[in-house]
């Protein structure tokens, strides 16, 4: 599951990722996105920290309510909030956009496999 305002960046994610075999669903708007959370359903939901309505964290605290096993990772244009989160928050997994195609590919598989 993808969830970003921007609907480019879900659009993107959801092209290169179904290319290496994943099923992706994703939303551009936050509510509708935990509106339609199934629990259980997704191996992993990456979510933009700042989106209008509800930001990501609120959305992560929302969502792990739900599914307490839920694997998320966290999607930022922000430098100051990747660098901030890389040292503070080693518990989660950020991805600094722009993000290479390989990389995001790289990023997902380690997730999943952990």
């Amino acid at each position: 599951m993808v969830v970003d305002d921007e609907l480019d960046i879900c659009l993107v994610l959801k092209i290169v990722l179904e290319k290496t075999g994943f099923l992706v669903d994703y939303y551009y708007n936050p509510i509708l996105a935990l509106d339609e959370f199934k629990s259980s359903f997704y191996d992993l939901i990456i979510l933009d920290i700042q989106m209008p309505d509800i930001t990501g964290l609120q959305l992560y605290r929302e969502i792990k309510k739900r599914d307490i096993n839920a694997k998320i990772c966290f999607l930022t244009a922000s430098e100051s909030i990747f660098d901030t989160a890389g040292k503070f928050s080693p518990v989660y997994t950020f991805i600094k956009k722009p993000i290479g195609n390989e990389e995001l590919i790289r990023v997902v598989n380690n997730l999943l496999n952990k």
